[in-house]
This record gives structure tokens, sequence and C-alpha cells, in this order.
């Protein structure tokens, strides 16, 4: 069983796409025709008189309002995280716009997004909870037990970001507190659980430092999991200023195919592609020496029209080589660690970074004082992983979490046919090591 929703564009309100949804399981999910086509779900309840309107999460949450109160209701399209800058345009003649998200922590960040896009001075916030974490999470939730138009009435204007009271974290608190498996992060995918159980998830508006020295394989393992974060819907944009998009690319439609592509038909490789240019990722076209402005200008771009998530920049080094004499080597890279950092911040997008370490012993472990530069790397950063081998065995060795301090070791082995890496067992960790160690 399914439902349909059909989405409009404001020209002659055209239909332009649908959108299929299981019954039972809304993750089961389907767009019809593919592609990069908008548009809302509601459109057709707004006149051209219309001054104000109400823009929910879901298309359900838009019924429920346009029912209760009369008021033109849209739906974004595809979740919280989801204003294509398409659409805006669209929002630009209203005077006021009712903002009704699920009132959990996606749903409050993706109000932030929408704010951001939208101009907080024509938006007002509607939370279900009213600053608790009990009842209704979204509209359709409250119209069994409340009033839907009282609801609406105590939407709040949203002060400054930089400017708050401990009634605007107050509810933020309370979950740090009580619900804390509600606030931990996307899942990192099935082939490394023990990553997501140490660091619990990746989150937006953090700076993870990754290292490795040379053929430990960060782009590899960046690569697999942007992309299985892709696959959960987090919008990636990706920097490679080492290795060439079309390398980059290669490797990682494998990765996401799970099987060997080299010789493939052209069928197989057209099967794949297809698949794999459905994911929300995006590439930058930069290489080599570029301006870190340059950069966060395209970062600030992405996250505004592609609602970009997660970005990947591999590797500072290479980003900032050419750029300066070396006896400012440090005080640049400094200077760009400190601009990424405010970056994730202040757009509350993950950024991972790679970092090469510095020319040392190889048959020493890296430690947090081995990556390249000063300091501020690990000062500023978020999370830490490193690349290690010990011999045996190749781990992720995280080295830092700001989350919770959990730290601990991940110890993997590499798919030679899917080039994804996977978590090792108890058991094959010490068949490898007794291995090595009757080797020497």
């Amino acid at each position: 069983m399914s439902v349909t929703f059909p989405w409009f564009s404001p020209t002659e309100s055209e239909l332009v796409r649908v959108k299929v949804r299981a019954i039972e399981d809304k993750k089961c999910m389907k767009l019809d025709p593919s592609g990069n086509i908008w548009g809302f779900f509601g459109w057709t309840t707004v006149s051209e008189d219309t001054t104000e309107i109400v823009l929910t999460e879901g298309e359900i949450d838009a019924m429920t309002v346009y029912q209760e109160t009369g008021l033109p209701s849209l739906s974004l399209p595809n979740g919280a995280s989801s204003l294509p800058v398409e659409l805006i345009a669209m929002l630009e003649r209203f005077q006021t716009i009712y903002l009704w998200m699920d009132d959990d922590v996606p749903g409050r960040e993706g109000a932030r997004m929408c704010l951001k896009k939208l101009g907080r001075h024509r938006c007002k916030v509607v939370w279900c909870r009213d600053g608790g974490n009990s009842g209704p999470k979204d509209a359709n939730d409250a119209l069994q037990k409340y009033e839907i138009s009282t609801i609406l009435s105590k939407a709040q204007i949203v002060p400054h970001d930089h400017i708050l009271r401990f009634e605007d974290i107050r509810r933020e608190i309370q979950e740090q507190l009580t619900s804390y498996n509600s606030i931990s992060g996307i899942s990192f995918g099935s082939a490394l659980p023990t990553l997501t159980k140490i660091l619990k998830g990746h989150r937006p508006g953090e700076f993870t430092i990754v290292t490795g020295r040379t053929g430990q394989g960060k782009t590899t393992m960046l690569s697999q999991l942007s992309i299985d974060l892709c696959e959960q819907g987090v919008h990636t944009l990706w920097g490679s200023f080492e290795i060439k998009n079309a390398r980059l690319g290669a490797k990682m439609l494998q990765q996401h195919s799970k099987k060997s592509l080299r010789g493939c038909s052209d069928r197989e490789f057209n099967d794949a592609a297809d698949a794999f240019s459905q994911l929300p990722l995006w590439f930058l076209s930069y290489y080599g020496t570029t301006d870190i402005d340059d950069v966060l200008d395209a970062m600030e771009f992405a996250v505004y029209s592609k609602d970009v998530k997660h970005v990947v920049l591999d590797n500072l080094q290479f980003m900032t080589s050419g750029a300066y004499r070396e006896s400012d080597t440090f005080k640049i890279l400094d200077q760009a660690i400190h601009k990424l950092r405010l970056f994730a911040t202040d757009f509350n997008v993950h950024i991972s970074l790679v970092i090469h370490p510095r020319k040392d012993d190889e048959s020493q472990l890296l430690t947090l004082s081995s990556i390249f530069g000063t300091a501020k790397a690990t000062q500023e950063s978020d999370n830490v992983i490193i690349l290690q081998t010990n011999g045996a065995i190749k781990y992720l060795d995280i080295r830092k979490n700001r989350f919770d301090g959990s730290l601990g070791c991940v110890p993997f082995k590499f798919n030679e046919k899917t080039l994804r890496y996977e978590e090792m067992e108890p058991d094959e960790v010490l068949a490898m090591e007794q291995e090595y160690a009757n080797s020497l």
C-alpha cells in the first residue's frame, strides 16, 4: 500500500513530479520522474493574494494544518533538510512564513536552515512541544489532542543566532541530560559498527581531522564513509585536491555498487552509474593549490543551493601548497583551519578534513602531535581519526571525541573487489597478530 503526493510548480500550477511513499514504512519512497525536478506539495492551496503560508516538514502535516486552519500550507519536498534553491523564488512574495518542522533534533536543524535561506525577518517558528520533550512531535500528532490553531498562534520570531537566553537552549540541554540517544548522530554504515559506537555517529556542525601515513587508505576510507552517509540522506560535497575527480569517482562508483567494475560491459556500467547518480553527492572542481576563500565560497553556495550537510576536503596540504612562503606555512595552515572551524559551526555542516602527518620515524605509531602544523588542528577539531598499522593489522585510532570523550580502535580489512573496508572480528585480529608474530 502506498500514497502519492503531487508536486506543483508556480507556473499555472503545473504538475512536475510525484512522490510515492509506502504507508507502513516512510523510508520506502520513490520520486517520479527521477532527476532534479522540484516543486511544492500543497501549492494548489495558494492563491494570487496569499501573503502568509505554513511550511511543514511533510505532506501529511501540510494537509493537517490546511484542514484545521485554512491557511495555505506547503510541504518541503524531501524532509526537514530539503529546501532546494530552485524553490526559494516561489516563496519570495510571501510576507509571513510559518515554519512548522518536526519538534526533534533534525526538525530544529531544518528550521535553522530555512531561516538562513528565507530570512528570519519574515519567518515564525512553530514548536509543538513548546520547550519540553513530551507532547506531539508534529502537526499530525498534535491533531489528536490539541487545537492546531492554538499551537500556530504561539509561533515566534527567532532571535539572532548569536544572542541567546537560557530558554533558547533549554530543550537542547534537557536532551543532553535525558535523551542521549536522540542527539547521537547518523550511523557510519554496517561495515564499521564500532566506529559508530565510539563516535556515536555523524553529526552536523562538527569538525573532524583524518590523518595517516601515505598508503594507509585515508581517501578510500573517507569515500566509503561519505557514500554510506549519502545513502542515508546526508547531502555531501567532496573536494579532492590531490586526486582527480574522475579517478575518485571510479573508486566511489565501485564502492557504492559493492563489486568490481573493471572491464565491465556498457550495461553494467550504466546500471551502476544510474544508481550512483541518485546519491545527494557533489564534487568541487578545484584541484591542487586553491585559495581557501574560494573553497569556502563554493561550500557556502553548496549549503545554500544543495542543502549540503557534509563537506570532505582531501587534503589540506595539497589545497594550500604553493600559496605561501615556507616561513609562512604554519600561519597559512592555521588560518585555513580556523576558517573551516567557523564554517562548520556557523552553517551547521560537518567538515571532514584530511591532514597529512609530519615526516617522522615510520616505525612508530602516530599521535595527535604527529599531525602536520601547529596544535591548532587538534585544538579546533571535534574528532581526530588516525589510520594506523602495527605491522599485523590496520585500524582506525580515534584519538579525540569531543561529543562524549569515548576513544578506541577499529581494526579493519580491505576487500579488493569492492574497494571497501570491513571491520575485523576479534578472532581475525588475533589470527593476524599471531601470524605476524611468527613471521618476526
